[in-house]
């Protein structure tokens, strides 16, 4: 059976939805939310199967089966497949959610200001269901826009705030790895079997920078030795101090 996808109502990414909004006067709109800066669309969502062997096929460790990019037009092929991975946890036997923290990297190198586009989600070493998100706009300028940011310290309004259930070695952990650092240009961090047993070969990582008393997050060059990995190395491009998050 086909698996299943779901957001909570309450997200402004949704899949397999119209683009049509009722306004206040009880009219239909058509309607492309706008994107300004690759950080504008972080979202979650949940792939639900009819059986465990199904659901057991999205949790294999150090093998990631979603493919995450952008399509113009819902049913093209990708316009950009995004190399970064979700972070996944295996909520439920049949459930697994996914939470994308990444936004659209490099976007703007495929879509023109002005241009709509959707985000689309696959998984090719599965089968050929896709998933398509409702409407997004590149806009030139951020003005009157706001970027709503919203988080929780448990489950709410159908968000999952990373409440997942241990079903096992397939079942990823909720608390990432952190490591901080300080004044350092590169870092290495050696790949052990427990954190190849904990994040598969290829692992999310991402970095976080001081940056005027803020932190923010950096875009840096990660290289693994061979595959799978005994050494991960971080190069930031300059000193800085901040930490990195594994998950």
């Amino acid at each position: 059976m086909p698996y299943r996808i779901s957001t909570s109502r309450f997200s402004f990414v949704q899949f397999d939805e119209t683009d049509e909004i009722v306004d206040c006067e009880i009219t239909t709109q058509v309607m492309c939310l706008p994107v300004f800066d690759v950080n504008d669309a972080w979202f979650q969502f949940v792939i639900e199967s009819d059986t465990e062997i199904e659901s057991a096929a999205l949790c294999t460790v150090g093998d990631e089966p979603i493919v995450i990019g952008l399509v113009k037009q819902c049913g093209d092929p990708y316009t950009v497949q995004f190399v970064e991975k979700p972070t996944r946890y295996r909520i439920s036997p049949l459930k697994v959610l996914y939470v994308w923290q990444q936004g659209l990297p490099a976007f703007f190198n495929y879509i023109d200001a002005g241009e709509c586009f959707h985000i689309m989600i696959s998984k090719p070493t599965i089968d050929d269901q896709t998933w398509c998100s409702n409407c997004f706009q590149r806009i030139y300028d951020d003005c009157h826009t706001t970027v709503i940011e919203y988080t929780n310290n448990e489950n709410a309004f159908g968000f999952n705030y990373c409440a997942g259930e241990d079903l096992g070695q397939d079942a990823a952990e909720c608390e990432p790895t952190i490591i901080e650092f300080t004044n350092q240009a590169t870092l290495d961090i050696p790949w052990t079997a427990f954190l190849l047993a904990k994040y598969g070969e290829t692992p999310n990582i991402q970095a976080w920078i001081e940056d005027g008393g803020e932190l923010v997050a950096a875009g840096i060059r990660i290289a693994l030795d061979t595959l799978p990995p005994t050494n991960i190395h971080l190069d930031f491009g300059g000193n800085a101090s901040g930490f990195v998050k594994i998950m």
